[in-house]
């Protein structure tokens, strides 16, 4: 993967029968956090991946699980792959080229992120609506990791899954050329347990750190309070109350134990496998992921100054996602503006902060 860093809404209950992954204790000691001499070796404190257990969770979908120790990038290693089979999963303990959007530089010590890219064929899918997987393929990754971990995680527009304003996962899609069937290849990276002097960006956060501080989702089902726009106004409250109710959130309330990397790929594997087969199914038509990917957008409601292409900037509210996948703005004119590319900054209440990143 490169750096990266619907679906009707389903009961809680329909991930009963799966068995879950291995947990283990959030880190706290950052002293054993390994050397570089060091990196490319298992430590209690970060065990390898299972491969036998990810296949025997993963395959039952139809994936096809590769999982390695380093690499360049996963997302290269697909791309570039001639005759890639339909759902080939690539899982690294550590990348070693990984780059994020617009050729960013991305490096993480082995074992502390969840980095994976898998290859789909989309047959069924006009090449117009291939820009639309960063978005399907954003919500699955959110949706993953929320029943994985009932943390708040919410989407800022396009991809980057953040926690509090804070970055969690990063995308990366790509789209391989000359290719006989239309094919995307989906990388991402999930920060595990990365402490504060690892993370590669001072907005980053990890899954170990968010544990140590986050609660879970109220028991209410409660979300912070937001203004949003009354044209993109969802039933947000549907999606809390559901991951409120979930085992996970279950969990969170009695027991601190991180879900092992496992258990976060295959949450996130399964729910991405639902969305692109509902996608598939509907010849990649926006209405069958859009209005949940808004109600778990972190950008609607909120103001944003967008720095657009030749030194523009673009200040407003963000009020709606077109079935394009554009961010659709209003300016202090009260004029509408449709952004496709750009770095979105959300700007934050008095007291908070500033988050930006390329949405390109």
């Amino acid at each position: 993967m490169d750096n990266k860093a619907g679906k009707t809404p389903r009961s809680p209950s329909s991930h009963a029968a799966t068995p879950p992954a291995a947990t283990r204790p959030v880190p706290t000691d950052t002293s054993a956090a390994p050397t570089d001499t060091a990196r490319n070796s298992a430590t209690p404190r970060r065990p390898s991946l299972d491969p036998e257990l990810l296949r025997r969770r993963l395959e039952p979908l139809g994936y096809v699980v590769e999982v390695v120790e380093q690499t360049g990038s996963t997302n290269t290693d697909l791309v570039e792959r001639p005759h890639c089979p339909n759902a080939t999963v690539r899982i690294a303990e550590e990348q070693i080229s990984g780059r994020g959007r617009m050729g960013r530089v991305w490096t993480a010590p082995a074992r502390a992120q969840l980095i994976v890219s898998v290859s789909l064929t989309c047959p069924e899918i006009p090449m117009e609506r291939l820009g639309l997987f960063p978005l399907v393929a954003g919500l699955s990754i959110t949706q993953g990791i929320i029943d994985a971990t009932a943390l708040p995680a919410r989407l800022k527009w396009p991809n980057d899954v953040l926690v509090e304003n804070r970055k969690l996962v990063g995308m990366l899609v790509e789209v391989p050329q000359l290719q006989p069937v239309p094919r995307v290849v989906i990388g991402f990276g999930v920060n595990y347990d990365l402490m504060p002097e690892e993370l590669p960006v001072p907005h980053a956060t990890s899954l170990a750190l968010e544990y140590s501080h986050c609660d879970p989702i109220a028991a209410d089902g409660e979300l912070a309070a937001k203004e949003v726009p009354e044209t993109t106004v969802v039933a947000k409250e549907v999606v809390a109350k559901e991951t409120a109710m979930s085992p996970a959130a279950s969990a969170r309330q009695t027991d601190n134990a991180l879900p092992s990397r496992e258990e976060i790929a295959v949450r996130i594997l399964t729910q991405l496998h639902e969305d692109v087969a509902r996608f598939r199914a509907m010849g990649g038509a926006p209405m069958t992921f859009m209005s949940r990917y808004k109600h778990l957008s972190s950008t609607l409601g909120t103001a944003v100054k967008v720095l657009l292409p030749g030194d523009k900037e673009l200040a407003g509210t963000a009020v709606d996602i077109s079935d394009g996948g554009e961010l659709v703005v209003i300016d202090e004119q009260g004029r509408r503006h449709s952004v496709a590319a750009g770095d979105v900054i959300h700007v934050r209440p008095r007291g908070g902060t500033a988050y930006s990143e390329s949405s390109e």
